[in-house]
């Protein structure tokens, strides 16, 4: 699965720490360090895998507790409409 960040979502990186917000629906989100750390990714890489293999080789962590952490900070974003999927694309208006 690809991940994508809307065109109407903006970060911010606040000394280490972020804030997100989807300017359409005024949603925020602030992350920690970490959080942070896995936006970037997101934004370099788009896929979970590419993720993991990433902070797997900067920090000392069960690779099982990582996909999980990853996963459940992905859901969180997708939820709260701070990040979307290729398989969530709009067809164009006709």
């Amino acid at each position: 699965m690809n991940l994508q960040i809307p065109d109407d979502v903006v970060f911010r990186d606040l000394a280490g720490e972020a804030v997100l917000l989807n300017l359409s629906t005024g949603t925020y989100y602030g992350l920690d360090a970490v959080g942070t750390r896995i936006w970037h990714l997101l934004a370099a890489h788009g896929t979970t895998e590419e993720i993991v293999n990433a902070l797997l080789d900067e920090f000392e962590v069960e690779e099982g507790r990582l996909r999980r952490d990853v996963d459940d900070l992905i859901r969180q974003l997708l939820d709260r409409g701070l990040l979307k999927t290729d398989a969530q694309k709009t067809p164009s208006a006709r």
